[in-house]
């Protein structure tokens, strides 16, 4: 016996079990129980989801390409027009250039050329806007 054992066997307490109301009780898991969405939260999913929107770029090249060009802004997405094509026909680019006006108009979106050089125009939805 050393010195020290003395003290160690003073400061050891006896271990108590704990009464048997008090000792708490693990219930197995319930697998018969469905656990069904509630209607709310697939509202709210829908409500967040992001909408997909594309940028897409359409060379026209005749009056067949602004009915695409229709379609593609009513679904939502922003598109780059490059009319470069047209240029060799100057009274066909006015008339385009006057429908793509009026079709963006009617529709509440804004429109915007975007190069220098080149007649390319960026168009967009009524819910985006451009900052001019």
């Amino acid at each position: 016996m050393g010195l020290f054992d003395s003290l160690k066997k003073k400061d050891e307490k006896p271990k108590k079990k704990p009464p048997a109301a008090v000792k708490k009780s693990v219930a197995a898991p319930r697998h018969d129980i469905d656990v069904v969405p509630l209607e709310e939260d697939v509202i709210a999913k829908e409500i967040v989801k992001p909408q997909i929107r594309y940028l897409k770029k359409i060379v026209v090249t005749s009056y067949a390409d602004l009915e695409r060009i229709s379609e593609e802004l009513q679904n939502g997405n922003i598109i780059l027009v490059d009319l470069t094509p047209l240029e060799v026909k100057p009274e066909v680019l006015e008339k385009v250039a006057e429908q793509l006006k009026g079709m963006v108009g009617a529709l509440g979106g804004q429109a915007a050329k975007i190069c220098k050089h080149e007649i390319k125009l960026i168009l967009v939805p009524s819910d985006i806007k451009i900052a001019k």
